[in-house]
């Protein structure tokens, strides 16, 4: 009698164990995991437009974050540019900037599948990204970033990773401790450095590759 008592409690125990530390949230980058910005074609259509090389574009453009940070919209600086380097741009300029910009984002479906399942098994879903002001709209107007709590961005929160304080945000808004919280993300150095807070991380490959390794996990099934 007493060794089945023993025996039930001992089973109890491991089993409120396993429950505290089983993963209770998975954390995703957006660029190259759950979607995409085609640079390339926002680069071209800005070389095209001012008649300049992709060196000259990549200096006017860190002019242009300046001037972002300092309170002037993109599309402000870039024809102020064109004016001050006597380009005459076309009068529906803008709105070709802003549909080429819309044009160079989009979202992987089998990683947004694999976040759908998540959810209905009840695993919380969060986004720690290092991303600008401008496709954080883009993406947030295409409502992307809607299955995500947290959606942690670095244009907002001022941090970025691979800064220990980035990951420390992410689990103070989350309110979980870090052996609870699966990390994924296409680089290395951000990776290595969710590691370091003691945070399960994965370095991003596919989306099947992510899939296998959230059932080696048993977070999914097969």
């Amino acid at each position: 009698m007493m060794k089945n008592i023993l025996f039930s409690l001992m089973t109890c125990v491991t089993t409120m164990t396993a429950s505290l530390s089983a993963t209770q949230a998975v954390v995703f980058d957006w660029g190259n995991v759950i979607g995409f910005d085609d640079r390339s074609v926002v680069v071209k259509f800005m070389c095209d437009s001012f008649h300049i090389s992709e060196p000259e574009f990549e200096s006017a453009n860190l002019e242009k974050r300046k001037a972002t940070k300092a309170g002037k919209s993109d599309v402000e600086f870039w024809i102020e540019f064109a004016k001050k380097n006597g380009v005459q741009l076309p009068k529906d300029w803008a709105e070709k900037y802003i549909a080429t910009l819309k044009g160079s984002v989009g979202a992987d479906p089998e990683m947004y599948m694999i976040v759908d399942q998540l959810k209905k098994k009840g695993i919380r879903v969060g986004m720690l990204s290092n991303i600008n002001d401008r496709y954080t709209k883009l993406i947030r107007d295409f409502g992307f970033y809607e299955p995500f709590d947290p959606c942690l961005l670095s244009c907002e929160m001022g941090l970025e990773k691979p800064d220990p304080k980035a990951y420390e945000l992410l689990l103070n808004t989350m309110k979980l401790p870090a052996e609870e919280v699966v990390f994924i993300d296409d680089k290395a150095e951000n990776v290595d450095a969710a590691k370091k807070m003691g945070i399960d991380a994965i370095v991003f490959e596919s989306s099947q590759q992510i899939r296998e390794e959230l059932v080696k996990r048993e977070i999914l099934s097969k």
